[in-house]
């Protein structure tokens, strides 16, 4: 089963008007960088991974629930215990035997765990679809 985000989500305005990051990258120092081009934040460890719309990705030494309190709620899906996403990048999401996956406008697939898969298809206005979702037996 496949679902596709509505495309007039008028609760949700893009582009997005938020104060940029401030992080310090080694070679530079302070940087501004903008959210509405945060594509993902994966963690690792205490560090997180953030992954940019032009295809960088910087290794950052703070964990995801720091960049939690820092990015706005409303634009930035939890997928995983490791793993969020700015909505704006979702193509679609996938319900397969396989697992829940999510397809990026970047190319990229991420998994969406079991436990939040109902949470992200409400926050992206798919519950209805959801609950017709065939539920598949392991």
């Amino acid at each position: 089963m496949i679902f596709t985000p509505p495309l007039n989500s008028p609760a949700h305005p893009f582009p997005l008007t938020w104060p940029p990051l401030r992080l310090y990258v080694r070679e530079r120092g302070k940087q501004h960088f903008p959210v509405s081009s945060l594509v993902s934040l994966q963690s690792e460890g205490n560090y997180s991974w953030l992954c940019w719309a032009d295809g960088r990705r910087m290794l950052m030494p703070r964990t995801l629930k720091w960049y939690m309190e820092q990015l706005p709620p409303a634009h930035f899906i939890r997928f995983h215990r490791n793993c969020i996403i700015n909505r704006h990048y979702i193509q679609r999401l996938e319900n397969s035997k396989a697992g829940h996956i999510a397809h990026l406008s970047t190319g990229e697939t991420l998994a969406i765990s079991r436990r939040r898969w109902r949470d992200v298809c409400r926050e992206l206005q798919l519950f209805g679809e959801a609950e017709r979702t065939p539920t598949h037996g392991w």
